[in-house]
């Protein structure tokens, strides 16, 4: 399977746990969850190239949303408020491409490859 970014998934990367930093954001993107219970974050993993998602609930501390979103939702969605932070950029990531990396831990709460990072916008 070919990623968006063009290469395709390593699933014979090896998990570790890896602060990659500051992503650029041309790979990611948010949608309203089902029903409007939040955020899903979506795009490729900058270490192992696989397709990640992540939900961002709302009223889940550190995240939200704002801009183009609330005006999606047609301004702030149930029980938001003003001001609170955007998950695709101000929240950190981790690999969930749903494959278990060689070495992951079982008791991990991520399957995926252990890397994590913040998207800039």
């Amino acid at each position: 399977m070919t990623a968006t970014n063009g290469r395709s998934h390593d699933h014979g990367l090896v998990y570790a746990e890896v602060d990659l930093g500051e992503v650029d954001a041309a790979h990611f993107s948010q949608r309203t969850a089902p029903e409007g219970t939040g955020v899903i974050v979506t795009g490729t993993c900058p270490r192992c190239h696989g397709r990640t998602e992540s939900p961002f609930p709302w009223g889940m501390p550190g995240t939200g949303t704002k801009g183009a979103l609330s005006r999606l939702l047609g301004g702030l969605a149930p029980g938001r408020e003003a001001g609170e932070p955007d998950p695709l950029s101000e929240e950190t990531h981790y690999c969930e491409c749903g494959h278990a990396h060689p070495g992951c831990p079982p008791d991990t709460s991520f399957r995926g490859c252990g890397a994590g990072w913040r998207i800039l916008r």
